[in-house]
Parts: structure tokens; sequence; C-alpha cells
């Protein structure tokens, strides 16, 4: 099937487009309809809610969001960024990550130190990433799966490779028992895969049982820019986190939400990735837009 270009004047409407359409309707087909099976259950930031539809797709409540109703920006923060900002400096973030492979000390001790003073003084909830140095982590840690046993218990969310082969299974199984909701996630900084090759890493995920499907590829010009956002469309009610990378790719930083994408991430004190903007960026153009 060819790839839709979407530009300019085109690329405004889509949005206009997506911003009017029901949330319960998309091109005709009822999506919050016939729920086959209903998930409650409670984390420590309070109650979440994941319900499958017959459709394969899935509304997620998690404290007082609703997934993919507005849109939902995620702050990183390191151990040192995490022990000494002030609250008013994350009033824009509705998620804080934690990229413990960013940490300076990734004792297990510093770590529950951490998180358990994101949880007390910051009360908000918790993305818990120990990233893959081949995907983007900041350092090699030869014992993820320790780390990620010892913070389920602390977490809202956690986020692990799709590719990360018995890794992922294991924090499936620690999302099941401790009842969190788990990205699987897939980095490329060197290109936006064909369609293709982005359908099948959704189908991987999902085949593999996480909740949401995070895509994160490095775009080289606008084509690879409208391509993701069309693909995101495209997917947009099966879970999905997409972004484009690099200066091309900052747009999608706030355009990815508009598009079906149920989170976008900034930085708060320094950026994590190529072509971050700020929190309080991303929330002032929200706020422009009105759609927050």
């Amino acid at each position: 099937m060819p790839v839709t270009r979407i530009g300019g004047i085109h690329l405004l409407k889509q949005i206009l487009f997506l911003l009017c359409i029901k949330n319960n309707t998309y091109k005709g087909v009822e999506v919050d309809m016939h729920f086959i099976d209903c998930l409650n259950c409670f984390s420590e930031c309070g109650y979440y809610n994941i319900k499958r539809l017959k459709d394969k797709t899935m509304e997620i409540l998690l404290c007082n969001f609703k997934l993919g109703e507005k849109p939902l920006i995620a702050g990183v923060l390191t151990d040192s960024d995490a022990l000494t900002i002030k609250h008013e400096a994350i009033n824009a973030v509705d998620l804080i990550e934690l990229r413990i492979d960013m940490f300076e000390d990734i004792t297990l001790d510093n770590i529950e130190t951490v998180f358990r003073s994101v949880k007390e003084n910051l009360k908000k909830p918790i993305i818990a990433t120990v990233r893959d140095i081949k995907e983007g982590g900041q350092r090699e840690i030869a014992d993820r799966s320790s780390i990620y046993r010892y913070i389920a218990p602390l977490s809202d969310i956690i986020d692990v490779e799709i590719n990360s082969g018995n890794l992922l299974q294991e924090v499936k199984n620690l999302c099941h028992n401790y009842k969190k909701i788990l990205i699987g996630s897939y980095h490329n900084f060197e290109s936006t895969p064909p369609d293709n090759v982005l359908s099948g890493i959704v189908e991987k995920g999902k085949d593999s049982g996480v909740d949401i499907v995070k895509i994160a590829v490095m775009a080289h010009n606008s084509e690879d820019l409208t391509r993701l956002l069309t693909f995101t469309l495209k997917y947009r009610d099966a879970g999905l986190i997409t972004m484009s990378m690099g200066d091309k790719g900052l747009p999608s930083r706030v355009f990815s939400p508009l598009f079906g994408s149920l989170i976008t991430y900034g930085y708060i004190t320094k950026p994590s990735a190529p072509g971050q903007l700020s929190v309080s960026e991303l929330m002032y153009i929200f706020r422009r837009l009105k759609i927050r």
C-alpha cells in the first residue's frame, strides 16, 4: 500500500480532524463497546484499569488519567535530579520516567531511595526504565533483571525493550504479579524503518503481551516524520507511543499525541533523547492549542 504523504495544510486539516472525532468512534467503527476482559487493580499511585476490547484495542486508565484522552507529558529524571528538584519544576509533568541507566549510583539502596523519594515528595506516577545500551542506554548494566525485580513494586509503569528476549518475559511476569502497566519499546537511532517493519514491531509487542508499544525512530526528513504520524494514526487504537527523534522529528513531540500516541516525553533538566522539548515547552504548546 502506498504511503500517504501529509504536508502543509493537509497536515493541519488532519490535526483538526483528530481533535474533532469522537472518542468512541473511528472511521465509523465503535471502539468503546463489548468489553471481553476487564482487569481492575490498585497500584501505589491509585486506581488503574485496563479494558481489552473485542477488536484488540484497549483503554488504559492510570490514576486520574485515561491514556489517549488528552496528551500526557512524561518528564525524565535521573537520581541526582530526583533528589534535588523542586516541586514547581514538575508542574507541567503528568508522569515521571526514572531512567536508572542514567543514574550516577545504581546500587539497589540508592535506587530504592530515589523511587520512594519521588513517590512521597513529587507524587506523580512513575515509569521505570533500565534502558539497554544498544537502544540508547547511557551505561552497560550487566544484571538489569535484578533491578527490574527490585523496582517493580515501586513503579506504576515499567518499560523494557521488545527485543530483549527472556528479559521481556520476566518483566511481563513482574507486571502481571504486581499489577503494573508494561511498555514494550523499540528504538532506532539510525533511521525510520519501512511501515511493514514498524507493523511487525507492533505485532511482536502485542503477541508478547505488552500493554503499550513504544516506537522511537530517527527522522532524516519530513517524509520520515509524516510517515510515522500516518502510521500512528493507523494504529491509534492499538495502544502506542511514537516519536520521531532528531531535529527533523521534533514536531512529533507535539503532533504524535494528536494522531493517537498515548504519551509524549520531554526533559525537565536536560534532554535524554535527540529532539526533545522541555516539559514546560510542551505544556505551553498544548495549552495554546487548547488541548490541555
